[in-house]
Formats: C-alpha cells, sequence, structure tokens
C-alpha cells in the first residue's frame, strides 16, 4: 500500500498522459477522479479506455484493484462512487419512469 500523497502524484502522472495522448477524443471518455478513486464515462468505447488505463498503470507500476473494477452501462445499471450511486433510479412520483438522479448511498 502506498501513501496517499504517493498515489496522488502517480494518479496526476496518469490523468496527464491521458490528456496530452488524445485518449478522451479517442475513447470518446472523461475520467472523474477523486484522490486514487476514478470512473471513465465513455461513450461506447469504455473496454478499450479501460485496457489503455491498465497499460498505463502497469508502467507505472501500480495495479487497478480488481474488485472495485468493473464495466457498467450506466443507462441501464447502477455503479457506486465515493459513496453515490449513479446510474437509473425509479421514482414513485414518476409513476416507475426511470430519471437520472443521483442517489446518496452508505459509506
Amino acid at each position: 500500500m502506498i501513501s496517499p500523497l504517493l498515489a496522488n502524484l502517480y494518479m496526476n502522472r496518469m490523468l496527464k498522459g491521458w490528456r496530452q495522448t488524445g485518449r478522451a477524443e479517442q475513447f470518446r471518455a472523461r475520467i472523474v477522479n477523486y484522490a486514487d478513486d476514478l470512473v471513465i464515462l465513455s461513450r461506447g468505447k469504455a473496454r478499450e479506455a479501460l485496457g489503455w488505463l491498465r497499460g498505463a498503470l502497469e508502467r507505472l507500476e501500480l495495479t487497478l484493484n480488481e474488485k472495485k473494477t468493473s464495466l457498467r452501462n450506466a443507462r441501464r445499471e447502477r455503479f457506486d462512487f465515493l459513496g453515490y450511486t449513479f446510474g437509473p433510479h425509479f421514482s414513485g412520483r414518476l409513476a416507475g419512469s426511470i430519471s437520472d438522479t443521483v442517489h446518496r448511498g452508505r459509506a
């Protein structure tokens, strides 16, 4: 386990590589991160973006936490990030229709 400060330095290096190599455009994606946690939001190229991320972290001699790593279709499936649940939520007021809201999860 590395210190949070060191983790942030490595994360900054990885994010800089993401920007400089044009990966956002290539994978039609954005990275949302906080400290050493991140979510890649991609339009159809999530698997490729995840592969790039694994390779970039490997070059930095780091690995992903595979227990916390997954691919999700956020339009159809929920996912948790930093204690919040993102994705479709059903609202009783909307008589069963789907609304894109954020639900505060338990950390």
